[in-house]
């Protein structure tokens, strides 16, 4: 009987884990507000959506990509890209579905090497 008891109590235990496994918890202390890890993922500029694509072509037509990645954080997307000519490096930032970059950071190429 108690061989029988202890294993109808391990295989319920063993149940209850994997339920919590499955719906993504990592045990008792976690909570639905606990934020998660943003996904990045390296893209070529064929994969930007049109609208911010179309603006880097237009406004930085002079410019090389040298950095170009997607991120995702909490079901929302951010891309953010590097283009650099001989002159400058100039960081930018865009979210989707917004479409519109923003310059995150531009630096001279004569005080980036240094």
């Amino acid at each position: 009987m108690k061989k029988k008891t202890f294993s109808i109590a391990l295989c319920i235990v063993l149940g209850l884990i994997q339920v919590q496994a499955e719906n993504g918890k990592s045990g008792p202390r976690s909570t639905p507000s606990e934020k998660s890890v943003p996904v990045v993922h390296n893209i070529l500029s064929n994969k930007l959506p049109i609208k911010l694509l179309t603006t880097i072509k237009k406004n930085y037509s002079s410019y090389w990509i040298t950095s170009l990645y997607k991120e995702t954080a909490n079901g929302k997307i951010s891309y953010h890209i590097t283009v650099e000519n001989p002159d400058q490096i100039i960081k930018l930032s865009a979210s989707h579905p917004a479409a519109n970059w923003t310059i995150r950071h531009v630096v001279p190429k004569d005080q980036a090497a240094s």
